[in-house]
């Protein structure tokens, strides 16, 4: 079975386009960073690997909210539902209000796709349409309105939400 470093590792190795093993290695230790730390981590059947980070609303801090980062799945697993198979497990046992995660649309922009107005707790040059919610409460963003947010941790340097481009 993989551990989760060589999950993540491998999945962005082989990823292509802007990731490169430079990408990988920081990834992988990222999650292990994120686990040592203690946030959530879910290992889906030695194939895929996710962390979730809590992160406080600034105008809704009684809401339980985490941020998802890394998730990856093993190459020859991919397009075959193991990605939404620990998310799901995820949202079961963390017992959240709300999931957020930053990145690509046409990954997330159907699962996550509660309005909102939060912004993400660490400046980023990424477009404000990458920052997606899934509320696991319904209505627990209604009346939040614009808000600020914070993390600390690992996934609070601002080197993990640059374009990868600028993270090696």
């Amino acid at each position: 079975m993989k551990t989760p470093h060589q999950i993540q590792f491998e999945a962005f190795a082989a990823a292509g386009g802007l990731y490169d093993e430079r990408h990988a290695k920081l990834y992988a230790d990222l999650a292990d960073d994120l686990i040592e730390d203690g946030s959530f981590s879910i290992l889906y059947e030695g194939v895929a690997h996710a962390c979730y980070t809590p992160i406080t609303i600034d105008k809704a801090s009684h809401l339980k909210c985490h941020v998802l980062a890394p998730l990856a799945v093993l190459p020859d697993y991919q397009r075959k539902g193991y990605a939404t198979r620990p998310r799901e497990e995820a949202e079961k046992q963390l017992d959240a209000d709300v999931i957020f995660v930053m990145g690509e649309p046409f990954h997330y922009a159907n699962r996550y796709n509660a309005p909102h107005k939060v912004l993400p707790p660490v400046r980023t040059q990424a477009p404000l349409e990458c920052w997606f919610a899934r509320e696991l409460t319904p209505g627990a963003l209604d009346g939040v309105g614009d808000s600020t947010s914070n993390i600390s941790g690992p996934y609070a340097a601002p080197l993990m939400w640059g374009h990868p481009s600028e993270q090696v």
